[in-house]
């Protein structure tokens, strides 16, 4: 199923909007309309108010019903491949009615050979079996003839086919057990030959039923040497691969004769069409078909339509009163990847900002921060790149790795190392408090970013005087704080901006203004204490930039004290504990610092997801000549 289309062209911090659309179409052209905009990965059904009766298909229930129980019995001798048939579906109750008919009677001339089928698989599969007992020493095996006999007199033989170096035990006293490995490379089966009394034989049959062993049974027929019955079951299996072949092939002549393919597609298009129907309404002829969808205008809408010469009527109206419409992340491909950091705490709403392509950068540059080290990126993007295909969130690894590279040239580290290149910048260990200051400074960066955001959010909602009046004079006393550390002087800024979040909440007060001067001071308070705190926060990448660096010296001390040969070997373990343990630990920690210190100031994640009409989807079934 595809995505949902976005436009992907540039980088929006705000998600796209989806407009509301209604369709009208006939019932007769109602499938191919829909099966139309489901292959856009464009639209999204739903139902706004009920025109008409609702959209029912008269028997449809009972008619799926028979269908799903012939599929149960014979799918397995279904064609694999369907055609495109959405054009022949006009009526789709009458459809859905001659083409389960048109299977029973499929079906009433199939089944004698369905039936022979799979008595000539069973008979090949009991072949392919005695087969591979034939292959093995002739001197391990008994003549054939004594084989055929067993059973006649006192003494008795079975043979049985046990999961591989599996050990027979349990076996009565007096019974003779003879374990073959067998030959066959794609076989993880031993033969177990058993010789005894014909009385003990019932035990052991039950014995190895509940160990799921399946019994060869030997053929009277089969006599003479070894050799003479080994060619004589290869002739056999020829014979009835021949005539299996022969019985594919009237299967296969029948489906043709009734259109096999063509009628299982049909009917996957109308039980598709019903499932989707339920967010339809419609009349005696006509559907109204009505949701959301991506496409900014009519005429890309009808794009898709109009292709296949379908008739019918859109319009893009209002969306109706009190609906909620669905909000799409309108990123390029690069910041995909990393939506999944706000839809944590939801889907961004059409009225917040969408922060991906921000944290397309800030999450790498948090990582690489904390893990600064040449050899050990170099290693997390060849990782991310062989395994994003298994496990796509890892391909995160890529940008991250590749941001701990660069930090690594700046740190000077190469797999834990600081003797082998000269640190661009410094050595986190020589200079800790320049670290640490470095990482408060990009956290306070951060923290201003996401005041912006807020900001943003709050015109796009129309409700700026409220910003203005509140949130703008925490901004401007966390500016002042900032610059105060370079220019104390500018800490007046701070009284500036308590004070302008007072006045402005008792200038919006309906009632006592007093009172709310007072809220507006404890709630400036209140929000300029978290400031600090997350700010304060960001701390942690610069002590985990020296944590990683503190390691990786505790790394290469242990090794050059191992002697020459320990030396390596305790560089690669230690290496490859760096990248296990402190690189999941640094990967929590961008994620914390993201999730609550970042998206904390302005993301809410009110929005609903986009949820597109999944087009209809043909299975693809087993074919009928697989040999055993």
């Amino acid at each position: 199923v595809r995505g949902p289309a976005r436009a992907a062209s540039r980088v929006m911090l705000r998600p796209q909007a989806c407009k509301w659309f209604e369709l009208t179409t006939s019932r007769e052209e109602l499938a191919r309309v829909l099966e139309a905009l489901a292959r856009t990965g464009a639209v999204e059904l739903q139902t706004h108010e009920r025109r008409a009766a609702p959209l029912v298909i008269g028997g449809a229930e009972r008619l799926l019903e028979q269908f799903h129980a012939l599929a149960k019995s014979y799918r397995a001798h279904w064609p694999a491949e369907r055609p495109p048939r959405t054009a022949r579906v006009s009526d789709p109750g009458a459809t859905l009615a001659a083409r389960v008919a048109l299977l029973d009677t499929w079906r009433t001339q199939a089944e004698p050979l369905i039936a022979d089928f799979e008595r000539l698989t069973g008979q090949l599969t009991a072949l392919a079996d005695l087969g591979c007992l034939l292959e093995v020493d002739p001197a391990l095996l008994p003549q054939p003839d004594l084989l055929a006999a067993a059973g006649r007199f006192l003494v008795d033989a079975r043979i049985y086919a046990v999961k591989a170096r599996s050990p027979v035990t349990a076996l009565p006293a007096d019974m003779l057990a003879l374990t073959i490995a067998s030959t066959a490379a794609e076989r993880d089966e031993d033969l177990v030959m058993l010789v005894g009394r014909r009385d003990a034989m019932t035990s052991v049959d039950e014995l190895f039923a509940t160990r799921k062993a399946r019994r060869i049974v030997w053929p009277t027929d089969l006599r003479g040497s070894v050799a003479q019955a080994a060619r004589e079951v290869s002739d056999r299996r020829i014979a009835l691969e021949q005539r299996r072949m022969a019985n594919e092939r009237a299967l296969h002549a029948l489906a043709e004769k009734h259109d096999l393919a063509g009628a299982l597609a049909d009917i996957e298009i109308v039980e598709w069409l019903i499932r989707h129907g339920a967010a339809l309404s419609a009349s005696e002829r006509l559907v109204w078909v009505t949701g959301w969808t991506t496409h900014g205008d009519e005429a890309a809408f009808c794009v898709p339509l109009d292709r296949q010469g379908l008739r019918c009527v859109v319009q893009f109206p209002e969306p109706p009163a009190g609906s909620e419409p669905p909000s799409l992340l309108a990123n390029p491909p690069w910041v995909r990847a990393f939506e999944g950091f706000a839809s944590m705490l939801g889907q961004p709403g059409r009225d917040e900002a969408d922060p991906s392509p921000l944290v397309a950068i800030l999450a790498p540059l948090l990582f690489g921060f904390m893990f600064g080290d040449i050899g050990q990126g170099a290693v997390l993007c060849v990782a991310g790149w062989l395994l994003h295909k298994r496990l796509p969130m890892l391909v995160l690894l890529i940008p991250g790795g590749l941001m701990a590279m660069l930090f690594g040239v700046l740190f000077g580290s190469v797999f834990a190392r600081e003797d082998l290149i000269p640190a661009l910048w410094l050595h986190p260990l020589h200079e800790p408090v320049a670290v640490l200051g470095v990482a408060i400074g990009l956290g306070a960066l951060i923290l201003l970013g996401g005041l912006a955001l807020n900001a943003a959010q709050a015109f796009w909602r129309h409700a700026g005087r409220q910003w203005w009046a509140g949130d703008a004079g925490l901004v401007v006393a966390y500016a002042g704080a900032l610059a105060a550390v370079a220019w104390p002087e500018a800490l007046w800024l701070v009284a500036v901006g308590a004070l302008w979040a007072a006045t402005g909440s008792a200038w919006n007060a309906e009632a006592s203004r007093l009172a709310a001067l007072g809220r507006g001071l404890a709630k400036f308070v209140e929000q300029a204490l978290q400031l600090v705190v997350n700010t304060v926060s960001f701390a942690r990448v610069g002590a985990f930039a020296l944590a990683h660096a503190g390691l990786s010296a505790a790394v290469t001390g242990v090794a050059e004290a191992s002697g020459a040969i320990g030396y390596w070997i305790v560089l690669v373990i230690g290496n490859a504990l760096i990248l296990l343990l402190e690189g999941l630990v640094v990967g929590i920690q961008t994620t914390r610092l993201l999730l609550f210190e970042f998206f904390v100031r302005f993301l809410r994640g009110t929005g609903r997801v986009f949820r597109p009409l999944p087009p209809p989807l043909i299975e693809s079934m087993p074919r009928t000549g697989s040999s055993p």
